[in-house]
């Protein structure tokens, strides 16, 4: 009996009908996940623009009764923020699906971490009457080599998560303890956040992952949330090299354990940790006695092609005593301080993406110029471009220090007070 042979032609047909099968198929799980992503996204953008709509029109209408303004006011703020965490948090997952996601190792020392979350948390724990606990236990090693920043993002999310799913009268507790690392030099840290909240199914908890997963019960009770930020936190932490653990249960509470490893810096004694803090607390003091003074008479070259920004930034920063000039592109910018006077201008902030000549280029022509006083100004970039390459881009330009928009008053008030001593 002849065994059956197929031949090369034939094989190859099969081939290429295989691979067609396996493009199509992989082409529509990519659609059917942009149709989920798109109606996702533009559902949680259209509930804080209806908001802000809504309440403008009320503002409008009520506009010689300022208690009702003030009102709408606050909510136009509450809806803007939120619409802002939600594009925030699109750019953060955008940014690790593309792999373009970099972790900034730096000294950090780890009782400031938490002294930070625990201001943050305790402020908002104690408007819905929450007890709040916080500790650390067995932390031999407290100066660790670490991203701060993405450090920060997972733990504030879990944190801020514990708050906003937990009820009126209940209890977060934060600890974090020292694990023994799995080589010299390493040390494990085990970051634990316990709340008595809703809690979750066991069903959720299998996807609680997945990008825009939100359980039915925190959607039906009207808690706000967009289902992206513990996709964020699980991807961070695998790109830490680190673990998440979540347990939880409906009408309890949850746990949510996150164990990294951090590289172990040196140990400062008690000594230098104490005179540190006291130096820090001598110099808020100080800062915050004079700040108000600081902005004063300030000179601001405000350089923006968009007249609504351009508007917005002049009136915020005359409220805080600054003396604005505005350029609309970087040409009109390096031409003004070709042919400035010393003194004329104390500071320089540059949008990035402007027409005939952007940010970076006007930076670079100013820092050529030949009077060192005006080479040498400080320029911050106050841009859209938020992430940390497009920080990076600005440095390398000859730029102070990177903004992104919109404007964080607050940062950009303490960023000036910095560059302008």
């Amino acid at each position: 009996m002849k065994s059956w042979k197929q031949n090369p032609s034939e094989k190859k047909t099969q081939n290429q009908l295989e691979n067609k099968v396996e493009k199509e198929t992989k082409e529509n799980q990519f659609n059917r996940a942009e149709t989920i992503f798109l109606n996702s996204i533009s559902h949680d953008i259209r509930t804080p623009l209806n908001v802000i709509i809504g309440y403008t029109a009320l503002a409008s209408a009520h506009v010689n009764e300022a208690q009702e303004v003030k009102k709408y006011l606050s909510k136009i703020e509450t809806a803007s923020n939120h619409l802002l965490l939600l594009i925030n948090d699109v750019l953060d997952m955008s940014h690790i699906e593309s792999g373009t996601l970099k972790l900034e190792h730096a000294p950090v020392y780890l009782p400031d971490v938490l002294e930070n979350l625990k201001a943050i948390i305790q402020t908002d724990s104690s408007a819905k009457q929450l007890k709040f606990c916080a500790d650390t236990k067995n932390m031999v090693h407290k100066n660790v080599i670490t991203d701060k920043l993405r450090l920060n993002q997972v733990l504030l999310n879990i944190l801020e998560n514990a708050v906003k799913y937990t009820r009126p009268g209940g209890k977060i507790c934060f600890q974090i303890q020292e694990l023994k690392g799995q080589e010299p030099g390493f040390a494990k840290y085990e970051f634990r956040v316990k709340d008595t909240g809703i809690g979750m199914s066991e069903e959720f908890i299998a996807h609680i992952f997945e990008s825009f997963s939100r359980e039915q019960t925190s959607t039906v009770s009207g808690i706000e949330g967009i289902g992206l930020g513990m996709a964020i936190v699980k991807k961070i932490v695998d790109r830490m090299d680190g673990t998440i653990a979540v347990k939880s249960r409906q009408g309890k509470g949850t746990e949510v354990t996150v164990i990294l490893p951090f590289k172990v810096s040196g140990q400062p004694n008690e000594w230098e940790a104490n005179t540190r803090k006291k130096i820090v607390q001598i110099q808020r003091f100080s800062e915050d006695k004079n700040f108000e003074n600081l902005f004063k008479g300030k000179k601001i070259l405000l350089t923006e092609d968009n007249e609504l920004n351009r508007e917005i930034a002049v009136e915020l920063l005359k409220e805080e005593g600054f003396i604005l000039d505005t350029a609309e592109d970087g040409t009109i910018a390096v031409e003004k301080m070709r042919t400035a006077k010393p003194g004329q201008y104390d500071l320089i902030l540059m949008d990035i993406q402007m027409p005939i000549m952007d940010g970076y280029e006007a930076t670079r022509q100013i820092r050529k110029l030949e009077n060192p006083e005006t080479a040498n100004i400080p320029i911050v970039a106050i841009t859209a471009n938020a992430f940390e390459e497009d920080r990076q881009k600005a440095l390398e330009a000859g730029m102070n220090e990177h903004v992104s928009k919109p404007i964080d008053m607050e940062r950009l008030l303490e960023i000036m007070k910095k560059v302008l001593k």
